[in-house]
């Protein structure tokens, strides 16, 4: 009797890239169940060859984690995957954990992990292709060039501070022009009469 199971939730193909090129290979995807019971184990990521035994990437936690480790697992027969679920730009929200589905980077269209990588400018769509074409090719706006004026002398510097002569201010106060001239005077302290 077996104990483990391979419960297989969706297939279709993928493409995976070796030195003849890019092909397209069969998958599986699904849970891992054990036991007589079948008791949910983990998650599974399968390829199917037609030469070759079928390669599987398991994780017990994440289905994304399971297409990780199929893809170490290829490494050596010098397959590569061509699938959004391997680059860093892939992120699943919380409703679509672990079901093959997410977005990548400025999609906001859900893509399956498996679907193959957009072309490297992001562009896929040959309208949004034309209209970028004609935007860039616009006049949008005025150029204007801005001239500065050469800075001013600063008024009011001493020409000792200028000349870079300039001496310490000594702990004497000026004379206050708001206080009056009874402030400002030294006088000799006097005494009660």
């Amino acid at each position: 009797m077996a104990w483990r199971h391979y419960e297989v939730r969706q297939s279709g193909d993928c493409q995976v890239q070796d030195e003849d090129g890019i092909s397209s290979l069969r998958f599986t995807m699904g849970i891992v169940e054990t036991g007589k019971r079948r008791v949910f184990s983990g998650h599974f990521v399968c390829l199917i060859f037609t030469d070759h035994d079928p390669i599987t990437g398991e994780d017990e936690h994440s289905l994304r984690a399971a297409l990780w480790k199929l893809a170490r697992n290829i490494e050596p027969l010098s397959i590569r995957l061509n699938c959004v679920g391997l680059s860093a730009a892939f992120s699943e929200s919380g409703l679509s954990m672990n079901t093959g589905w997410g977005y990548w980077g400025q999609h906001s269209k859900p893509m399956h992990m498996m679907d193959p990588l957009p072309s490297a400018d992001g562009r896929d769509d040959p309208i949004d292709d034309m209209i970028r074409e004609a935007v860039e090719g616009m006049r949008i706006g005025l150029r204007i060039k801005l001239e500065l004026d050469p800075p001013q002398p600063v008024r009011g510097v001493p020409r000792k501070a200028e000349q870079g002569r300039a001496t310490r201010p000594s702990g004497h106060r000026a004379p206050s022009v708001s206080r009056g001239p009874a402030y400002s005077a030294k006088r000799a302290p006097q005494t009660p009469r």
